[in-house]
């Protein structure tokens, strides 16, 4: 909003310093002829917005929610806790097998120090091998026991981390499934999350198209009431046998407030050739929301609304009305200047 009041505020202050007959500073800019070609004329598809990325959260324990962190539109981070499930009875289990624990560890240094001594006392034939013997494989036993309790001690601790869901990435909540109170079997369905930045668009065009499109290729679209640039991220060759189409699917700029389930606009080639005006594609800007060029004449830049029909690596195909072949085009310095602003042309 702020740049757009200072634009308009350059704007008048332009117009103004003409109207008292001062000459406003003349922006160096460099330009190219509009040349007249041909390209493919546009077919308008409609297609439909979906998460890429989307996930329905299953429980891997049973028991009782406890506790829920989130709810329905809710942002959360990977990592953070979604919701708990009772598990007070797990945690004494496991207080319980970490002092046991503690204890045969315990045990296990009183026996160690008992081997030595013993050790020591056999080779100064003080005390029978049997003695010896008795006391190293009670230390084994003991050893043997720590590794089992240290891995039920494990199984348990795993057992009680899947109490608590966790968001896998950083995502939207979309649904809950539960509600405090309510049992949770294993493989119960909890939460829907999906990631707001894997927004993407499909749509279904003829089967006749499946050569002249391509990954990557760029196209104009519109969501709502606003023109963006889509391209394709993968081409399904899978067709559709009654009605002959096939989807491709389109990636689009994750910064835009889009969500699953709007229409989308998309202006596909088709195989059918139009005549349009060839230009750089640096030569097309956006403007107020709007695609536009700055033409040159008599050393003034003169902006003018286009409609971009298809681009090549290069080049845009665009109509408007006031803009023929053979007309100079600015392709370098359009960002900085207004209409009628005084330009001076650069050599190239």
């Amino acid at each position: 909003m702020k740049h757009f009041i200072l634009i308009i505020a350059v704007i008048l202050n332009i117009q103004a310093s003409e109207s008292k007959g001062a000459t406003p500073p003349a922006s160096l800019v460099q330009t190219v002829v509009a040349k007249e070609g041909y390209t493919n004329s546009l077919q308008n598809y409609v297609g439909t917005l979906y998460y890429d990325r989307h996930s329905n959260l299953a429980s891997e324990s049973s028991g009782v929610v406890s506790k829920l962190y989130v709810k329905e539109g809710d942002k959360v981070k990977k990592g953070d806790v979604l919701l708990k499930l009772e598990s007070s009875i797990l945690e004494a289990k496991v207080s319980a097998k970490k002092a046991s624990l503690n204890s045969l560890i315990s045990e296990q240094t009183k026996q160690k120090k008992d081997l030595e001594r013993s050790k020591a006392l056999l080779e100064r034939n003080s005390i029978s091998q049997s003695s010896y013997d008795t006391t190293f494989y009670t230390l084994e036993a003991l050893d043997s026991q720590i590794t089992s309790v240290r891995a039920e001690l494990l199984s348990m601790k795993l057992e009680l981390k899947k109490k608590r869901i966790k968001a896998p990435f950083d995502a939207i909540i979309v649904k809950r499934g539960v509600d405090v109170g309510e049992w949770v079997a294993v493989g119960s369905s909890v939460f829907t999350v999906v990631d707001p930045k894997s927004i993407e668009a499909r749509v279904n065009i003829p089967s006749k198209l499946l050569y002249t499109v391509s990954k990557n290729q760029k196209f104009q679209a519109k969501i709502g009431t606003e023109n963006i640039e889509v391209s394709i991220k993968t081409i399904v060759p899978l067709a559709d046998k009654a009605s002959r189409t096939f989807p491709i699917k389109l990636s689009i700029n994750s910064k835009n407030k889009f969500i699953e389930g709007m229409r989308i606009d998309v202006q596909i080639p088709t195989l059918k050739k139009e005549k349009a005006i060839l230009v750089p594609r640096d030569a097309v800007i956006k403007r107020f929301g709007n695609f536009v060029v700055f033409s040159v004449v008599k050393s003034k830049a003169v902006m003018i609304p286009v409609s971009v029909l298809s681009y090549t690596n290069n080049e845009a195909a665009i109509k408007a009305q006031g803009l023929q072949a053979n007309m100079k085009v600015i392709v370098k310095g359009n960002e900085r200047v207004f209409p009628n602003m005084p330009v001076i042309e650069k050599a190239k």
